[in-house]
């Protein structure tokens, strides 16, 4: 099975993406500034809502899924229901920030790789005190077709592979603590894909 996403259409939408949740963003700052003025989150609420729109017609998931959990943040904050709201501004903002990098990493390596955006995902979850996804929510793994070529077999009981596999193991758990952690999320994210 193939990876059968649309990648020119992902560069056409891009940077009106890009442009609208810079809209959405100078819309969120606006509203923090001047809580009382609650147009300013209906803004960024419709921007998100267009983004989220157009993720769905490209059909990247991950992508879209974040634009999903982000529209559902923002109409939790413009309803009141967010018991900490300091707290899903701050998520939301981020959120906001960090789509346009995952679809540069996205478009740079042809992959929708949801499982990246999961704490990210749950945070914004857990300021509207949902239930948390699991990883397997967003698991999507890239199988091989099977005319591929075989892959070379690797004796797993040799010594050298399985110290590599111990320093693997190492560097993915090394990564993954770090990402939830929110520690160099893009970094870590980068190393995580290496591993």
């Amino acid at each position: 099975m193939g990876d059968r996403h649309d990648y020119v259409a992902l560069d056409w939408v891009k940077g009106e993406i890009s442009e609208t949740l810079n809209q959405a963003r100078q819309a969120l700052e606006a509203f923090v500034e001047n809580p009382e003025d609650t147009t300013r989150l209906r803004f960024c609420l419709t921007y998100i809502h267009q983004v989220h729109g157009t993720l769905q017609m490209v059909e990247f998931y991950g992508a879209a899924l974040l634009a999903e959990e982000m529209e559902k943040l923002a109409q939790a904050l413009m309803r009141g229901t967010c018991s900490r709201q300091a707290e899903a501004l701050e998520v939301l903002m981020q959120a906001i920030r960090q789509m346009p990098s995952y679809l540069d990493r996205v478009q740079s390596g042809r992959r929708d790789v949801p499982v990246l955006l999961l704490p990210l995902l749950n945070d914004m979850r857990s300021a509207r005190d949902e239930k948390l996804l699991p990883e397997t929510a967003v698991f999507n793994p890239q199988l091989r077709d099977s005319e591929a070529e075989p892959v070379a077999r690797v004796d797993f009981a040799s010594p050298t592979v399985t110290l590599q596999l111990r320093k693997l193991r190492q560097a993915l758990q090394i990564t993954h603590a770090a990402i939830l952690r929110g520690q160099d999320v893009e970094r870590n994210s980068h190393q995580l894909g290496r591993v």
